[in-house]
């Protein structure tokens, strides 16, 4: 295992994959015909026993080939490692930190509108990286579940990173009466699958609907 070690202190902090636990990611190393190539993942703490728990780590596609797809179930820190075998052995090391800290809430608690006939609209939402920075656009679309009061549904939509924006569908109008339509979050996730905190106390957000003026016949005078 000195070899391991070796590799992984050439690594240094710059080199780092900061990931969302729950993401798959795709990995790929230029292949060299006839050569034989075998991936794994260590603790960063111990170098001496591979993880073979799928419930921390999944290799979705195969670990014997110059390319893999693995998801990361478990926050943690993390080396992954791939074997190449030809004529020589040569090995080369990833650090790789699995994060849980991204949340996501809406901008606005509340909004208001009258009847237009048109039962959809849109609120921004705030997706973080950390308490201190946004997400990158390199997570985006994002996929939000979201269920309106009184449906036994959720629905889903994809947020854009130049909107930011969160499309409902399915509001209720009614033009004789006011309408309060409270919409939750209920899960979100960036593009590789990697999971979202909602933040309680910001997930929920009230859309009021006014009902419209009864305007009686015009008479002449």
């Amino acid at each position: 295992m000195i070899f391991m070690i070796l590799a992984v202190t050439k690594v240094t902090a710059q080199d780092t994959f900061v990931l969302f636990e729950q993401a798959s990611h795709v990995y790929t190393v230029t292949k060299t015909d006839g050569n034989i190539y075998s991936w794994s993942v260590f603790a960063s703490t111990d170098l001496n026993n591979e993880i073979t728990d799928i419930d921390i780590v999944e290799f979705v596609s195969g670990k014997d080939s110059n390319q893999t797809e693995i998801k990361w179930k478990q926050a943690g820190e993390y080396v992954l490692v791939i074997e190449e075998v030809g004529l020589c052995q040569n090995l080369k090391a990833h650090r790789v930190s699995v994060i849980n800290s991204p949340t996501i809430a809406f901008e606005q608690l509340t909004s208001e509108d009258c009847p237009d006939e048109d039962s959809s609209f849109a609120t921004a939402l705030v997706a973080r990286f950390d308490t201190d920075n946004d997400l990158s656009e390199t997570n985006y679309p994002l996929t939000v579940s979201y269920r309106i009061a009184g449906e036994t549904t959720d629905r889903t939509a994809i947020v854009n990173f130049a909107e930011k924006l969160l499309h409902i569908e399915g509001i209720i109008e009614d033009i004789n009466n006011e309408t309060i339509n409270r919409i939750t979050i209920v899960s979100a996730k960036n593009k590789y699958g990697g999971k979202l905190n909602v933040v309680a106390g910001q997930d929920i957000h009230t859309r009021t609907i006014f009902k419209k003026p009864v305007i009686t016949a015009i008479e002449l005078n």
